[in-house]
Formats: C-alpha cells, sequence, structure tokens
C-alpha cells in the first residue's frame, strides 16, 4: 500500500449495499486506494456483511452512532495513522463513472497546493445537483453550477477531499452538528483561514443523494442552519429568531398546501417547529424529533 495518494472514507449507517457498491465502482474505475469504511452502529446484517469485505478495505465497527462527523473524524485519524496526507470523505451513495477519477483530483490537488477540493456532481439523469455552495449570514445556501474550475468559499461534503494540512490548521469537523451543514461549516472556516477550497468539474460523480438521511433531513439541516450562522456569523438568538420565525410560517403553509395524507404533514410540521425551536435554543448533537428516534 502506498500513502502517496489519498485515502477513501466511507461512513456506513444501514447502508450495505450503496457501501458495496461505491467499493465496486473505485476499483472499478481507480483501483489500488486505501479504503475505511467506518460503521456508525449499524444493525446486525450490515455488520455481518461488512464482515466479507475483509481484505477489500479496513472496517472500523462503532459501538455508537456519533454521527456523520464523527465518523468521518474516526476514518480521518486512522488515515492519518497509516501515513495519508489527503482524505477523500465519500457518501456510500456516490459512484465513480470516470477512470483514475480519484487520483485526477489528487494529482489536481497536488499541482496546485489546494486545501480541499470537491468535483462536479450529477444525480442519475445526469443533472446537475452541487457546485459551488454560497452561504448567507443566516446559513442559507444557494448552488452555483459552472464547467470551469473554481476557487470558492464552500462545496458539497458528499464527495469531498481535504488535504491534511487543513486538519492541521482547523482542526477535524464539528461533531455537534451531528447531521448536515458541518461540511459548510469546515469549508467557510478553511477558507477563513486562507485555505485554498476548489471546485473541480473535470472529474463527474454521480449522486443518488439521501439515501439514508431522508426522514431527518429537514429537522437537522434548518436546526443546524441556526449553528452555522452563530459558529460562523456569529448571529444572536434574537436575530435568528426573528429572521426564521416568518420563513418557517412560510415553509409549514407550503407543507399543509401539499396534497398527501394528514399523517404525513403532521409529522414534517413537528420536524419543522422542533427544528425552529431546538434551532433557537441552540440543541447540539443527536436529538430526537417528537417522539422519534433519530439516527445516521
Amino acid at each position: 500500500m502506498t500513502t502517496d495518494q489519498p485515502a477513501v472514507i466511507i461512513l456506513n449507517y444501514n447502508s450495505f449495499d450503496d457501501t458495496l457498491g461505491l467499493i465496486n465502482s473505485i476499483e472499478k474505475y481507480d483501483p489500488g486506494l486505501c479504503i475505511i469504511v467506518i460503521d456508525n452502529a449499524s444493525g446486525a446484517e450490515d455488520r455481518r456483511k461488512l464482515a466479507d469485505l475483509e481484505g477489500r478495505c479496513i472496517t472500523i465497527l462503532l459501538e455508537e452512532n456519533g454521527g456523520y462527523a464523527a465518523g468521518n473524524n474516526i476514518g480521518i485519524r486512522k488515515a492519518e495513522e497509516l501515513g495519508f496526507d489527503t482524505f477523500l470523505l465519500a457518501n456510500s451513495d456516490t459512484r465513480l463513472i470516470s477512470s483514475h477519477a480519484i487520483s485526477d483530483c489528487y494529482a489536481y490537488m497536488k499541482k496546485n497546493r489546494i486545501g480541499i477540493l470537491g468535483p462536479r456532481m450529477i444525480n442519475k439523469s445526469g443533472e446537475d445537483i452541487s457546485g459551488i455552495i454560497h452561504v448567507d449570514r443566516y446559513g442559507r445556501t444557494g448552488h452555483q453550477f459552472t464547467d470551469k474550475i473554481t476557487e470558492c468559499k464552500s462545496l458539497t461534503g458528499a464527495f469531498i477531499f481535504i488535504g491534511k494540512q487543513v486538519i492541521d490548521r482547523i482542526g477535524y469537523l464539528k461533531e455537534f452538528y451531528f447531521l448536515y451543514r458541518e461540511d459548510t461549516d469546515y469549508c467557510l472556516r478553511a477558507y477563513n483561514e486562507g485555505v485554498k477550497v476548489v471546485f473541480y468539474p473535470e472529474v463527474t460523480v454521480v449522486h443518488k443523494t439521501g439515501a439514508t438521511t431522508k426522514n431527518v433531513a429537514e429537522y437537522y439541516y434548518y436546526r443546524n442552519s441556526f449553528i452555522l450562522s452563530r459558529e460562523i456569523y456569529k448571529c444572536k438568538r434574537a436575530e435568528l429568531a426573528l429572521f426564521y420565525i416568518f420563513r418557517f410560517i412560510h415553509y409549514s403553509l407550503g407543507i399543509v398546501k401539499r396534497k398527501a395524507p394528514l399523517s404525513e404533514k403532521t409529522v414534517r410540521l413537528k420536524r419543522l417547529w422542533s427544528a425552529y425551536l431546538d434551532g433557537v435554543g441552540d440543541v447540539r448533537g443527536k436529538a430526537g424529533i417528537s417522539g422519534e428516534t433519530v439516527s445516521f
């Protein structure tokens, strides 16, 4: 095993089929890479299947689900122990579609001394679904799509390369987000410290999006937008509460007007307003949403 390449870190949570699919695509299009799979306390069936991957990857089985950032941080630390200086955090529902995609990204990073790099991502229909991320002081984000290699402030974290020099400068991913917005936080913190963040559309990967998190996405995304605003832009509680109250009323009206069963609307409204209340209250980490147990 050579460390003159990135270590690929895949977080698995009851998503073995997706994880295996990504490993297969890496071995097909960019073989010979070190793959580290972190299992975030999945069920027994996933763990049994992961045991069958011995020899193809390094597997670390966690006894507690600490969230997306915590799992990836464990993978990064393992890769550091092995001597790697670049880490690819790849969601299990991403896929390579061209040869040497990872190696090409790595080579471009090294040649141009880039700290964080992300490729173009498309969905299964071939539509652009990520690119440059723009963030305002309230944590709201917008996507900019371009065919040009571009320096920027933030990228989508579903398939993102991070150099060890960035870890040394600003530390690891913030674990109090648990799920969502930790990638935006990380890129913005790095950018603010002078790290070069680059969107690299010369390489394209497919992302199925939200395969393991769609049932809790709204809660964590909106709650963590409050945290992001506090952490990066130092917004105060009253300012955030006032700004978001009108938007949450608007979101709620959209849910009510949708053609969907009443039970489904009720669950979504509870999640939405739990996100608002917990956001204003600065609740962090893993949370129970309206009686549900939330996991990733």
